[in-house]
C-alpha cells in the first residue's frame, strides 16, 4: 500500500440541544467561513468517541456526551486534506450556551431539518442523523 493513500481519522458531532443543532463557523481553511459541525482529528491513543467530546468542548465549549454512532464518513473528495470521520449524535451534559472557542469565527444553534448550506459532507451527516431519528 502506498503511504499516501493513508487517511487520518477526524471524528464529527450532531450536537441537538433544545434549540436545533450546534454549528460553527470555520475560522481557517478548509471550508473557511461556512457553517459545520463541531468536530476535528482523533489523536493517537484516543477513542473516536473520547475525541468527539474532546473537540466539542475545545470548539463550542460545551461538556457532551456521545450517545449513538451516526456512521463512517469515507466518501473520496468529502475533504481535501483525505480524513475520513467517524459521526456521532451527542448531547450536552449541562445547562451552558455554545460560544465560539478555537477553529470558529462563531457558533449558533440552527432547525435541524433546515440548516444552512454547510462544508465538507456534513450536511449529509446531519440529515443521515435527523433520518434515524
Amino acid at each position: 500500500m502506498d503511504p499516501s493513500d493513508l487517511r487520518a481519522l477526524a471524528t464529527d458531532a450532531v450536537l441537538l440541544t433544545g434549540r436545533g443543532v450546534v454549528l460553527l463557523e470555520r475560522d481557517h481553511p478548509p471550508h473557511e467561513g461556512e457553517w459545520v459541525l463541531p468536530g476535528g482529528m482523533v489523536e493517537r491513543g484516543e477513542r473516536a468517541r473520547t475525541a468527539c467530546a474532546r473537540e466539542v468542548r475545545e470548539e463550542v465549549g460545551l461538556d457532551v456526551r456521545p450517545v449513538s454512532f451516526v456512521g463512517l464518513y469515507d466518501a473520496p473528495g468529502r475533504d481535501s486534506r483525505g480524513n475520513v470521520s467517524a459521526a456521532y449524535l451527542c448531547v450536552p451534559t449541562g445547562d451552558d450556551e455554545p460560544v465560539a472557542r478555537e477553529e470558529a469565527r462563531r457558533v449558533d444553534t440552527f432547525d435541524p431539518d433546515d440548516p444552512p448550506a454547510m462544508g465538507f459532507d456534513h450536511a449529509t451527516i446531519l440529515a443521515d442523523t435527523v433520518d434515524a431519528r
